[in-house]
Formats: C-alpha cells, sequence, structure tokens
C-alpha cells in the first residue's frame, strides 16, 4: 500500500491522519516532537481512534517510528521512569481508547515501531480485545499486514 494515495484527513505539528483511497486502512502517523508529553501522546492516541469510529478502517495502522524515544510519553508507553502518580498506559488504553477501537470495528492494528526486533503479531492479548494486533519494524509490514 502506497501512504500517498489516499486522502489527508488531519495534520497538524503533532501528526498526520490518511485514509487509503479504498478506504479499508486509516494511517495515524506521528511526526518527531521533542520531548513528546503524555498528555499530548494521549490526545494524539484518542484523536486516532475516534477517527477509526469516524471512518470504519477495517485495518488502523499507526507509524510510530519519528516518536522520541527519550519523552516522556516513550517512557510512560514503556512504563519506565513514569511518576508513580500516573496510571500505567495499559489500564488507560484499555479503558479510553480500546472501546473506541471495538466501536469502529476495526480487524487489526499495527504499528510500526522502527525497533528490528519487533514482535510482529501478538498471540496473547487481553480477552476483551475483538481484533488482532501487532508490532512492526517498518511501516511496510505494518501495511501489508492483512492478518486471518
Amino acid at each position: 500500500m502506497t501512504v500517498q494515495i489516499g486522502k489527508l484527513l488531519k495534520d497538524n505539528s503533532n501528526y498526520s491522519f490518511v485514509q487509503s483511497e479504498d478506504k479499508k486502512l486509516l494511517l495515524f502517523n506521528w511526526k518527531h516532537v521533542a520531548g513528546l508529553s503524555i498528555q499530548v501522546f494521549q490526545r494524539g492516541i484518542s484523536k486516532f481512534a475516534e477517527q477509526c469510529k469516524r471512518h470504519k478502517p477495517t485495518h488502523a495502522v499507526i507509524d510510530a517510528r519519528a516518536l522520541d524515544q527519550g519523552s516522556p510519553a516513550v517512557a510512560w508507553l514503556r512504563s519506565q521512569d513514569v511518576e508513580t502518580t500516573l496510571e500505567d498506559y495499559m489500564t488507560w488504553w484499555t479503558r479510553e481508547v480500546l472501546p473506541v477501537y471495538q466501536d469502529a470495528g476495526i480487524s487489526s492494528l499495527a504499528v510500526a515501531t522502527g525497533d528490528p526486533n519487533a514482535p510482529g503479531e501478538l498471540t496473547s492479548l487481553p480477552p476483551e480485545v475483538r481484533f488482532k494486533m501487532g508490532y512492526f519494524p517498518d511501516l511496510e509490514t505494518s501495511l501489508d499486514w492483512k492478518p486471518e
């Protein structure tokens, strides 16, 4: 799939959303934001889930390769060096984001991480997740992944 072919739904200084021409895929493209805050990260993830609910893609893809690996947001995502007063990422994601993805009816969520050791399709997901998920090293693999 070519990312440039499609409709740009939103573009700001933190990220963009692109819908494929056939409307079956929605791409969330994070931009590099030095020191990305947890709050901006949460808003971006929530806005993408809302776009999925609005546009009803079959496949959702997040390109996270440009995220600032030293940012508070990435530390929170990885449960590293985070204030103990903050809830963890998975608790927040399960409560705030997962229900929106479920309502959107996506069949898969792929994340391009930039990590050559990304695990691929996840085989162990919480029981409430009704779609396939995977973490992949590059965007092309994430876009091409269509689980059965």
